[in-house]
């Protein structure tokens, strides 16, 4: 079996803020939480296996909130730098605990060596754990371009300036005038210094295209799809085609999001669930492969459990353990397997031995 690498999951800060145990099958999790009939959880390690999932980007997600006499959700929310950086912290060991845990279930890829020997037992068929390679997703609350450092220490492989946008440039609920401000272009300079892989998720169209073209180091997007393919795109976050050619001309990759709210614009919580498919997602990595030529740059990037989760995903996923289905959806549509190949895994190898483990 073609084996995965999930470039987008939101673990941390959707375990701790819900309380959600992602080693657990996912039947088990959904009985023991309070019946959310709108976002039901859909990660867990035997549905990870199920899947097929080798390496995930698992992220470092917090969310801002406005200073008043409320105190943040420690390890989830900041009102400053100092709370960004601590609760940043406490995600990455989040992480590290995971591969400090006896079960071996997960495995930190902090060095080359360690990359290896997974991606050798992985191709090979035989057990391994699965490997974590962090991305910090929204930076808007960096204390100090210094602070990096310690993230990289502790993981960080991969940073997303933007959630929101507006420190450093526009995002995808800004003005589409917004680009890079003066800040924006020293984070950049100091992202790439440190070799880090820049993400582009969540930018609006003009920044995107200013940060692909400027950015002197890797550039990803690690989980956008096609604004093309939508009728009525609610804002500017997924990516337009000018934007998809100059990700190509870079040799940056795109990880297409299994979410029907941005599989199909129309799609509403409670709607039929037939309306999205696979074939759906399969559309947006067909139309990233025929901008390109090949496919060399499509890949897969759930953003599962950032906020949603069934019902609103493709119609054969009742959980994660449902995206393994997609192989014999590009296959229907006479991919190749080694293409498939490419966009399931060997894609994003290409980003991660060219930026995190040179």
């Amino acid at each position: 079996m073609t084996w995965i690498i999930d470039g987008h999951q939101d673990i941390a800060c959707e375990a701790i803020l819900h309380c959600r145990d992602y080693k657990r099958p996912v039947a088990a999790a959904r009985a023991a939480e309070p019946d959310d009939p709108t976002n039901r959880i859909t990660l867990g390690y035997p549905e990870y296996r199920e899947a097929g999932i080798g390496i995930i980007f698992p992220t470092v997600f917090l969310e801002k909130i406005a200073d008043g006499p409320d105190n943040p959700i420690p390890a989830v929310q900041y009102r400053n730098g100092d709370e960004f950086h601590r609760a940043a912290l406490a995600q990455l060991d989040f992480y590290r605990r995971w591969n400090d845990d006896p079960d071996g279930k997960f495995r930190l890829l902090r060095t080359r060596a360690e990359y290896d020997a997974l991606v050798s037992a992985l191709d090979q068929g035989e057990p391994a754990p699965i490997g974590l390679v962090p991305l910090m997703e929204g930076t808007e609350g960096l204390r100090s371009f210094s602070d990096l450092d310690e993230y990289i220490e502790a993981g960080l492989r991969i940073v997303g300036p933007v959630w929101a946008g507006g420190r450093w440039c526009g995002g995808g609920m800004n003005d589409p005038s917004d680009g890079f401000t003066a800040a924006g272009y020293d984070l950049l300079n100091a992202l790439s210094g440190r070799g880090l892989i820049l993400d582009v998720s969540h930018m609006n169209k003009k920044s995107a295209e200013i940060a692909i073209e400027r950015y002197d180091g890797v550039v990803i997007a690690s989980h956008c799809n096609c604004i093309s393919l939508l009728r009525r795109p609610r804002n500017q976050r997924l990516l337009h085609d000018d934007t998809i050619r100059l990700m190509i001309e870079r040799g940056g990759v795109i990880g297409v999001v299994p979410c029907n709210f941005f599989l199909n614009s129309e799609w509403r919580t409670g709607d039929d669930r037939r309306l999205v498919t696979l074939d759906t997602l399969a559309d947006h990595i067909d139309h990233i492969c025929q901008l390109a030529g090949s496919a060399d740059h499509a890949a897969i990037g759930t953003d599962l459990d950032g906020g949603f989760g069934y019902p609103s995903i493709p119609y054969e996923m009742n959980n994660i353990g449902g995206l393994g289905k997609i192989r014999a959806v590009l296959a229907k549509r006479g991919y190749e397997p080694s293409d498939i190949a490419k966009i399931c895994h060997a894609n994003w190898q290409r980003i991660l031995e060219k930026g995190a483990f040179q």
